[in-house]
């Protein structure tokens, strides 16, 4: 792992231990304060809008990191596509799935990390039975839109 990924993967990972998290609908808290909440809560607090197959769910925001919760229900996927000015974490909570990265798609569970550097393509898709959970951080901030999908 290149320097620069080994220290955006320490900066997100306490962003996520230290800082935590927490997401009320329609509402992004502070993280200039410390957050503290369960996933469960969020999801609950948050449900699948209708007709939807999946979500991202904003927690947390500043200048240097936007965190999600993304949830996918079962068949739910999101094609391949790179981001052209943002690195990505993705943490998987629970549920299984594939995960597109460096072409070939590769299982991905409860406790798999992959870190994405900006221009490089990657997607994802549910094939579990049950609702697939990520936690996923951008660096910087996602303040705009920056999903690129291959082929358009």
């Amino acid at each position: 792992m290149n320097k620069r990924a080994a220290a955006l993967g320490a900066v997100l990972l306490w962003t996520f231990l230290f800082t935590a998290f927490q997401a009320f609908a329609g509402e992004t808290k502070n993280t200039t304060w410390q957050i503290i909440s369960d996933v469960d809560e969020i999801l609950k607090n948050n449900p699948m809008p209708a007709g939807e197959k999946s979500q991202m769910i904003k927690l947390a925001e500043d200048d240097t990191v936007t965190v999600y919760l993304i949830r996918m229900l079962e068949g739910a996927s999101l094609g391949p596509h790179f981001h052209k000015t943002h690195d990505e974490i993705e943490y998987v909570i629970r549920g299984t799935g594939k995960l597109l990265v460096e072409g070939k798609w590769v299982d991905m569970k409860p406790g798999t990390f992959h870190f994405n550097p900006f221009m490089h393509a990657h997607g994802s898709r549910n094939t579990g039975k049950e609702p697939l959970v990520v936690l996923i951080m951008f660096t910087p901030a996602m303040k705009e839109t920056d999903r690129h999908f291959l082929g358009q």
